[in-house]
């Protein structure tokens, strides 16, 4: 796994403690669609940590879910992870943010075509303003 993976699947791995930590799913009783998206949303996390078959085609899809049914719940989950899983995502984001992240993806596939190290984090915060 890349260190660009491994910041992303850091960022799901957030957002689902963000997730459990919140209503509706903090609630002793869930109903069976909570249930049913948390374990989805684990199952996306393994997947993503053995780089499974289809696993960003299922993220993109599990992101779009979290925007649909859990509006209120949204601003938990890293923008990062919009801009990487793409498709339907891609609209829940502003044409500024895009920019931002093509510049980012820009000077990362720079750092790998020169053979540098890419510090994402750091990079990411000087084009998103929070140096």
């Amino acid at each position: 796994m890349t260190s660009y993976q491994t910041h992303h699947l850091n960022f799901l791995k957030i957002a689902y403690n963000n997730f459990i930590n919140r209503e509706p799913f903090k609630s002793e009783e869930l109903v069976q669609d909570d249930l049913d998206f948390i374990e989805e949303f684990k199952n996306l996390i393994e997947e993503f940590e053995t780089s499974a078959p289809g696993v960003h085609t299922k993220g993109e899809d599990f992101i779009d879910k979290a925007f649909r049914r859990y509006p209120e719940l949204a601003h938990l989950i890293a923008r990062d992870l919009l801009w990487y899983f793409g498709g339907n995502n891609l609209h829940n984001m502003t044409d500024d943010e895009i920019n931002k992240f093509q510049q980012l993806d820009e000077m990362r596939y720079a750092a790998e075509e020169k053979g540098e190290e890419f510090d994402y984090i750091n990079k990411r915060a000087g084009i998103f303003g929070q140096n």
